[in-house]
């Protein structure tokens, strides 16, 4: 009896000392530290805050305004802007300058006032009429008194006026700034509108808008040939009678 007891003892010794073993295992490997949840939240306030400033970011496009007023025909120089950062309707900012476009803008003309801080619209900021300080002038002509139509921006043209008593280079080696040369029409249609657009001085925009009103005009292509500037004006008796030599 007693040993049997001394056994039971043990047996129960054993059992209650496995019991405590195996409960107090799971505990122990369970457990989560106070470092570990300090570590947890931070790690989650830091996702929090990150989505905050995105979303606050979200939709924002850094544009140009105005680093101080900008009067209508000035030059626009690069320190004429400033970058911000806006959140603007696709419609809207489709139509003013982004940050990357400062470089691309600069040495263009203002078309408009714009005052200090507003949005750089991209259509009031012009380019210029011409190099050089010249004048961009469209000659409306028939494409074959204009070496045939063959003309495209970059060329160079003389512009010859047959008056009642001589003809005269009224410009010589003008620059080509545009071409508009349209198709023609259907079967039997005369030739639609063809019209070149030189740069000019002042005085020879005059010139050549009375060789227009005039309607005696022809364009000589004179790309890489040798300036006629100074080509003293020819009669037209001695045009007929055959008197002019090739220079």
């Amino acid at each position: 009896m007693t040993a049997a007891t001394v056994r039971g003892r043990d047996v129960e010794g054993f059992s209650a000392a496995h019991a405590g073993t195996t409960a107090a295992g799971p505990r122990r490997g369970g457990r989560v530290s106070r470092g570990h949840v300090v570590m947890a939240l931070a790690g989650i306030v830091g996702v929090v805050l990150s989505f905050a400033v995105l979303r606050e970011r979200e939709g924002e496009t850094a544009v140009l305004v105005a680093a101080h007023e900008i009067r209508a025909g000035e030059t626009i120089t690069a320190s004429d802007f400033e970058t911000a950062r806006v959140t603007l309707t696709p419609g809207v900012l489709a139509t003013v300058a982004r940050a990357d476009d400062r470089r691309r803008l600069v040495g263009r003309i203002a078309g408009i006032t714009i005052g200090n801080g507003e949005l750089v619209a991209t259509r009031t900021l012009r380019r210029r009429a011409a190099p050089h300080g010249l004048r961009a002038m469209s000659i409306p002509i028939d494409p074959s008194h204009a070496v045939g139509g063959r003309l495209a921006a970059g060329d160079r043209v003389d512009v010859l006026f047959a008056g009642q008593e001589a003809v005269s280079i009224i410009v010589a080696d003008a620059p080509v700034l545009a071409v508009d040369a349209r198709g023609r029409g259907g079967i039997g249609e005369s030739a639609s509108p063809f019209t070149v657009t030189i740069a000019v001085t002042a005085t020879q925009s005059q010139s050549v808008a009375a060789a227009v009103a005039d309607g005696e005009i022809s364009l000589a292509r004179t790309t890489g040939a040798a300036s006629a500037s100074g080509t003293e004006p020819e009669t037209l008796d001695r045009v007929a009678d055959g008197e002019v030599r090739a220079r």
